[in-house]
């Protein structure tokens, strides 16, 4: 899960906070240890580009399997595992952790208890099942240039957890983490994962994947999404949390696959 600290930010180091992105938010056995506090702080700036690397494998992965000749939704399920297991399921676990918190808590406190449990309850694996299967008939409806829509969706979907580490205060004790430390972050760190994230989408319009006006819309639904989970996390437990921002990313992949399908019906 994502997890952040506060402490004050010195001058980045933009290679080494691509590095440690992908240290981070990946499997990838990038090593490159230790990373200074600064290093890590810019870790969340180039998150859109790990979606990119994943997205990447997962579109090889549903390229190779629809060269084979496999069925569509097993060559969509086979693209959806790799990017889970590229991740460590990372977001998936906090969409399940998140799940059970947001929908069997009563209040603040209990909310944020139940966050820090690691099984997985009833509510938690309903999300996580439904994530998983409209995702995969989501990839099953690829074809021909379709398959840079996996690499657009994971980007764009990263984007809104960067946004709300820098406009909403983190509420788990920071001495409990397991990961490094990436708060607090400045508008810099946006403004690059914004950049990462225009970049992608330029691509995908000049490839001919989906047109300007659906690319223009995806950000806007991405965008929307963005906006109304920051206020009902304040209101559940006063700001996010590592797990609130995975559940973020995956309720962003669920919307952007909506509405680039819906898209293409036009």
């Amino acid at each position: 899960m994502y997890t952040v600290a506060s402490e004050s930010a010195p001058t980045p180091s933009l290679l080494r906070g691509v590095r440690a992105a992908f240290v981070s938010f990946t499997r990838l056995p990038l090593g490159g240890y230790p990373y200074s506090a600064e290093e890590w702080r810019w870790a969340p700036a180039h998150l859109p580009l790990v979606g990119v690397a994943v997205g990447a494998g997962s579109a090889a992965v549903w390229l190779g399997a629809s060269e084979l000749g496999l069925p569509r939704n097993l060559a969509a399920a086979l693209a959806l595992a790799v990017s889970v297991w590229a991740t460590g399921a990372l977001h998936e676990d906090g969409l399940a952790d998140s799940a059970d918190a947001l929908g069997g808590g009563h209040d603040r406190e209990r909310v944020l208890a139940i966050l820090k449990d690691s099984r997985i309850g009833t509510y938690g694996a309903i999300a996580l099942g439904f994530s998983l299967l409209i995702r995969t008939g989501a990839i099953a409806t690829l074809n021909g240039r379709g398959w840079f829509a996996l690499v657009a969706v994971h980007c764009l979907a990263r984007l809104g957890p960067v946004r709300l580490m820098l406009s909403e205060r983190y509420v788990t004790d920071p001495a409990q983490a397991k990961s490094p430390s990436f708060l607090p972050i400045a508008r810099g760190q946006l403004l690059v994962a914004s950049g990462w994230v225009l970049l992608c989408l330029a691509g995908g319009v000049l490839y001919g994947t989906f047109s300007a006006l659906c690319g223009a819309v995806m950000v806007l639904a991405a965008a929307l999404l963005v906006l109304l989970a920051a206020r009902y996390y304040r209101r559940a437990v006063g700001g996010i949390t590592g797990d609130l921002l995975g559940a973020l990313e995956q309720a962003a992949e669920v919307l952007l696959w909506l509405v680039w399908i819906s898209c293409q019906q036009l």
